[in-house]
């Protein structure tokens, strides 16, 4: 049987895959939409690199699994329209990527002067410069956990711009002019995190905190208020060692990176550690400053871990009055909670994406629901992978195409 010479689709630049529980999974860069491949579709995806037509694709598809072309070609093309119509073929417009900031560690380090502050985020060095001297006290007072001698490889600078306005710039990047002194602090302490980030684009970067725990790494990846800094600091002070409680970069080494930032703590943490709380002598901005988050150098609460392989994830949702659960998720409900829980990789995209996914295969991932922390804690503790009776697994409900 002949068909007319159809020209088959190209993948998308922007899309990369690993194989993934017996499928394929498929990440969209620009989209960050996960997709999940059965079998079938997997093939055709596959195939399709080396098919010029349809007709040849689905050749290279009958060979493969022993069958007449002919009698799989609609629904080759079937698979083909669906998978055009989620993106995930190729377009014209072409990605240009953005210029990066200078945080490389190979790039030589610019003259600053001796009374800068410099702090270490992961490899990026980050000199603070701020003409505000009461300012410049409060980022130091956050940032005193990271402090370094190391020469620096990126700036912050906060200027004066008139009487009530300020301007914040990283790098080389747009200006940002803001009008409160306090917001000025905190935003120079996120831009440190992101610098961080940044640093380390051939590593996974959780938005989670971590700790080891008898020598494994446990990764408490969780969005914003749902208990992770809580869990985080409980953990340290009742043993563990403390990592991260914001950016756990995990390296192509397994092990989870020490950035012993100091912890940020919210309000509604505030009454479950009242003895870490600021002292009654601060005042001014720096009051404001903990009014706001309580920032906790780690040195308070135990030691600060090397780099630790992660042996385990645990998902913290605290909300007040639950009881303490503990689910294993299946890997495909695992990788989805995973990717939006992780930062930027666009850069790397292939290589850290295959990485996510061995991560989700081979080590057990849980959510953890809790409204007692002490609870919490102790199912914490019992996470290893051998404890397999720490939580129930619960089987995988999404569909995949």
């Amino acid at each position: 049987m002949r068909f007319a010479p159809v020209a088959a689709p190209r993948l998308h630049h922007r899309v990369v895959h690993a194989p993934f529980a017996d499928s394929l999974a498929l990440f969209h860069l620009d989209t960050c939409r996960l997709h999940v491949l059965n079998g079938s579709a997997a093939a055709i995806w596959e195939e399709l690199h080396a098919a010029d037509t349809i007709g040849d694709l689905t050749v290279r598809l009958g060979d493969r699994f022993g069958v007449d072309p002919g009698s799989i070609r609609r629904d080759v093309e079937s698979t083909i329209e669906q998978l055009r119509g989620d993106g995930l073929l190729k377009v014209d417009d072409q990605f240009v990527p953005p210029p990066r900031l200078r945080t490389s560690p190979e790039q030589p380090p610019f003259q600053t002067d001796e009374a800068a502050p410099v702090f270490a985020a992961l490899d990026a060095r980050v000199v603070v410069r701020c003409d505000d001297a009461e300012m410049a006290d409060a980022i130091a007072e956050i940032l005193a956990p990271l402090a370094t001698e190391d020469a620096p490889t990126v700036e912050i600078a906060i200027t004066a711009e008139g009487e009530d306005l300020w301007v914040l710039q990283v790098g080389d990047n747009e200006p940002v002019r803001m009008v409160s002194r306090l917001s000025l602090v905190l935003r120079a302490v996120g831009e440190v995190n992101n610098l961080a980030v940044s640093s380390v684009p051939d590593h996974l970067v959780f938005h989670a905190g971590a700790v080891a725990l008898d020598g494994q790494g446990v990764l408490l990846p969780a969005a914003s208020n749902h208990g992770k800094s809580t869990l985080t600091t409980a953990l340290v002070r009742s043993g563990s060692s403390y990592l991260t409680d914001e950016a756990a970069a995990i390296g192509p080494d397994g092990r989870i990176r020490p950035f012993a930032k100091a912890i940020a703590l919210e309000p509604g943490s505030f009454p479950l550690f009242d003895d870490l709380g600021p002292g009654e002598n601060i005042a001014g901005l720096a009051r404001a400053v903990t009014c706001r988050e309580w920032h906790v150098d780690p040195a308070r609460l135990g030691d600060v871990a090397p780099p630790t392989p992660i042996q385990v994830i645990v998902c913290p949702h605290w909300r007040a009055g639950a009881s303490t659960r503990v689910t294993r998720l299946e890997s495909c409900e695992a990788l989805h909670l995973l990717l939006g829980e992780s930062f930027d990789f666009t850069e790397r995209g292939d290589v850290v994406f295959e990485r996510l996914v061995s991560l989700v295969d081979e080590l057990p991932v849980y959510r953890l629901g809790y409204g007692q922390l002490d609870e919490a804690v102790a199912r914490c503790a019992r996470s290893s992978p051998a404890d397999q009776s720490l939580g129930s697994r619960r089987r995988c409900r999404r569909s995949c195409s």
